[in-house]
This record gives C-alpha cells, structure tokens and sequence, in this order.
C-alpha cells in the first residue's frame, strides 16, 4: 500500500473528528496532505489534490499565519467542508485503485482440463460481470 494512502487515511481520522471543520481540516492539510508531492499521487487525484492545494494557499502568509492558515481563516464554513469532502474523494478513489490493484485474477476452472480454460464455456451470468 502507498504511503499517500495512509496519509489520506489520517487525514480523513482528523476529519471525521469533532468540532468545527476549519481547524479539522488545516490540521489534516497541514500533518497529512501537504507534505505529499503532486508527482507521487495517482492521476486520477491530481488534479483534485492540486485545486485543495490552491486554495490552502490562496491568501498570502501574514501576521505570523502561514498561508494555510490564512486561507482556511478566510473560508467559509461551506468553503472549507466542501474542500473536506473534496479530501474524502479522494481518499475514497485512493481506496478504489488500491482494491482494484490487489484483487486477485479469477480465472474458471473445469475438471477436465484446468490448464487450458479458455475452452470451458462461461456461464452467461459471469460474462455480464
């Protein structure tokens, strides 16, 4: 399992935590999701990844905030538990491509010749699978 997994993983545990969503989420963002490189994410969350990392640094650093800080203060609650949503899709494709990849190939089996399974006949409710 990639480590982006696992830091979708505890950003999410923060997340789903109490309280309000803007300290939830600059807390995930900030211990979880920056420090992961755009190169290193799977291309079906690129982009997504790049439009929350745009707005945690929409506002400059100022009065001692770094600029996620800044950025979440200037949200608004929708503003920032959409982003937090956002992080949650993403954390559900990350776990989508990861069954994917390890889910094991099935392949049919008959009693008289397992070696060549292509010339078994595949029952009709399988083939729609």
């Amino acid at each position: 399992m990639a480590a982006y997994w696992d830091e979708f993983h505890a950003a999410m545990q923060l997340l789903v935590g109490t309280g309000h969503v803007k300290p939830r989420l600059l807390d995930a963002y900030r211990r979880h999701l920056a420090p992961l490189r755009e190169p290193d994410l799977p291309e079906s969350i690129r982009e997504r990844f790049l439009m929350l990392k745009a707005a945690m640094h929409e506002v400059h650093a100022a009065g001692g905030m770094s600029a996620p800080e800044a950025s979440v203060r200037k949200m608004s609650e929708k503003d920032a538990a959409g982003h937090a949503a956002g992080i949650l899709e993403m954390f559900a494709a990350l776990s989508a491509l990861d069954e994917h990849e390890s889910a094991p190939r099935l392949r049919i089996v008959g009693s008289e010749d397992a070696a060549a399974p292509e010339l078994h006949d595949v029952p009709a409710f399988l083939s729609r699978a």
